[in-house]
């Protein structure tokens, strides 16, 4: 039987900054008790959680990079609401932030959860920041929290290894 490695969901000793759009308030306000919600219930304390703020969906990855960059944070959590419009700014809009978030995912020493919805109509952001959809900010917290503990057991394991000598055949 192969090892299987997986984190878990207990947020407790952890550091978590939850960065969110001011675009669509109504939606993202949703988003961040969710996502607050989902930290303590697992064991996150209120000081061990800061919450970033910045003007739209396109700002995220700017203000997400300098927030994982400060090394302050064991994960973080991106959130907001990209709702379709008229125009393909949307299109724009959607491609540049998941990219950059995905990026910064990639590249950075911490834990992302993404929680950026992208949404036909307002009814399905609704929906999906806790109404009938379930809340997307508790679901990106809750892997972000999964990802910053696997994170640290492959960080453990790695440190673990190195400390052993290597023996040649």
């Amino acid at each position: 039987m192969p090892q299987i490695h997986q984190g878990n969901w207990t947020a407790q000793g952890k550091r978590f900054a939850i960065i969110a759009s001011r675009w669509n308030e109504f939606v993202a306000s949703k988003l961040i008790e969710g996502a607050v919600d989902a930290l303590g219930k697992t064991g996150a304390r209120d000081e061990d959680i800061e919450i970033y703020r910045c003007p739209g969906a396109f700002e995220l990855p700017g203000l997400a990079r300098r927030v994982a960059d400060s090394k302050n944070f064991d994960a973080i959590v991106c959130l907001g609401a990209i709702i379709r419009g008229a125009t393909p700014h949307f299109d724009v809009v959607v491609n540049q932030t998941t990219r950059g978030i995905a990026q910064i995912a990639a590249e950075a020493k911490l834990a992302v959860g993404f929680g950026v919805l992208t949404c036909d109509t307002i009814e399905q952001a609704i929906e999906r920041a806790g109404s009938k959809g379930g809340n997307r900010g508790a679901d990106a917290a809750m892997a972000a929290i999964e990802m910053a503990n696997l994170y640290d057991k492959l960080a453990a394991r790695a440190e673990s290894a190195s400390a052993q000598p290597r023996h040649r055949k």
